[in-house]
């Protein structure tokens, strides 16, 4: 009987001991099967990648923009940096108008080597070239400011005018006037300095026989003009403009010497 006993408690006790490991099982398979059913076998391996993925697609686009921002904005700042640092204020079309009525145009034979060529110092978005091509002038302009080069360049080029108007990216004061009959450039308040120096290249370099000089907006320093329309509102109107004769400037200098022509002025 005991023998018996025995062995009825020893299946009993491997009859609970499956039992409870059965139960166990279907623990950990039911706690398996919902968190598949909620987040799916390979969420932990494939959210960490897509949130990288998503994470520097913005960073790229966000360089981008910067990039552009930057690349766009570069050749307006590098100029506030420069010596002179005049700004580009685009020329209105009275002003235009003033500054052409004093050159002269040869539209049946522009491109001839006698006609006469204009230059802007500082030529912006082109429009005093352009028109003056239009008049039958072949012109430059020198822009330090590449994207306004461009720009200039496409204006002409869409106007059917690039044989005529011409644009370059380059620097004044290193640049060669020789072979201009009208010089024309768009001064700014309070640039004095500006002024002077190109005076000074303007006498000192060799320039074409019966060259003139065309300010806009704002006077030379020293020179004397042989003509002048000064807006009737004075310093707050910039609808005025000087005509100034090289060859008798350069013969003043020659006559009085560089302390007195700059003391006469």
């Amino acid at each position: 009987f005991a023998s018996r006993m025995g062995v009825a408690t020893s299946t009993s006790a491997g009859w609970a001991c499956t039992a409870l490991a059965q139960e166990d099982g279907r623990k950990k398979q039911g706690d398996e099967i919902k968190f598949s059913d909620l987040f799916g076998d390979d969420m932990g391996q494939e959210a960490q990648p897509k949130r990288s993925r998503a994470g520097l697609i913005a960073l790229g686009g966000i360089g981008t923009v910067v990039t552009g921002v930057i690349v766009g904005v570069l050749p307006f700042i590098t100029v506030a940096l420069r010596r002179h640092p005049l700004p580009y204020v685009p020329a209105t079309s009275k002003q235009v108008r003033m500054v052409l009525k004093h050159c002269k145009a040869c539209p049946n034979d522009a491109l001839a080597s006698t006609a006469p060529r204009l230059v802007d110092l500082g030529s912006g978005d082109g429009r005093v070239v352009i028109q003056a091509a239009k008049k039958g002038i072949r012109s430059k302009g020198y822009e330090i400011n590449s994207w306004l080069v461009i720009y200039s360049m496409y204006s002409s080029w869409r106007q059917g005018l690039s044989r005529l108007a011409s644009f370059h990216r380059k620097n004044l004061w290193k640049a060669s006037l020789a072979e201009f009959d009208y010089i024309v450039l768009f001064g700014a308040k309070d640039a004095t300095s500006f002024m002077e120096d190109l005076e000074d290249k303007l006498i000192e370099e060799e320039t074409k026989e019966g060259a003139k000089v065309i300010a806009c907006r704002f006077p030379m320093s020293t020179f004397t003009p042989i003509y002048e329309e000064v807006d009737p509102a004075g310093e707050k109107g910039l609808e005025s403009v000087w005509v100034y004769d090289l060859d008798a400037e350069k013969a003043r200098f020659r006559e009085v010497g560089e302390e007195d022509y700059t003391t006469s002025a």
